[in-house]
């Protein structure tokens, strides 16, 4: 079992990064390798990853399922990824903080199951480029955030 946590500040209230979160292809932006994410009902989405490692690379497929939700503080998620060289399932929650400045911390913790070839990858590289992932990520999701709440002219 491969467990991650951390926290990012997002330069935005709580209520704008919580609306984001939900939205597809805002979602799509917090999911590492994610090409497409399509919601199929109220809270479930499906999609396409793409994953570039070594002996792993190539395309999966994902769901994504809304397990709980607290206006505006706290959402977790249940999701599977599966594809021609293993699958990981897992869960995410994320719980958001206004700062003082009126941004937002949001901190995570993610736990995963990895089988297949994927699995067999050491954890040391697993964790690793995990961690590079969600960093890229968040910097997708900040600058979705931004772009979105830019007033346009």
């Amino acid at each position: 079992m491969l467990t991650l946590r951390g926290m990012h500040i997002f330069p935005a209230p709580p209520a704008l990064v919580w609306s984001h979160i939900f939205e597809p292809a805002s979602l799509a932006q917090l999911i590492p390798g994610c090409q497409q994410l399509i919601q199929v009902s109220p809270d479930e989405y499906h999609g396409v990853i793409r994953v570039g490692i070594a002996a792993v690379s190539g395309t999966y497929r994902t769901q994504v399922k809304i397990k709980e939700q607290r206006y505006p503080e706290y959402c977790s998620f249940d999701g599977v990824v599966d594809g021609p060289t293993g699958a990981i399932k897992g869960s995410v929650t994320f719980t958001l903080r206004e700062t003082d400045d009126h941004r937002t911390e949001l901190s995570y913790e993610a736990q995963a199951m990895i089988s297949g070839a994927l699995g067999t990858l050491s954890g040391r590289l697993i964790e690793s480029v995990a961690r590079s992932l969600i960093n890229q990520s968040f910097a997708r999701f900040e600058q979705e955030l931004q772009a979105t709440s830019q007033p346009s002219h």
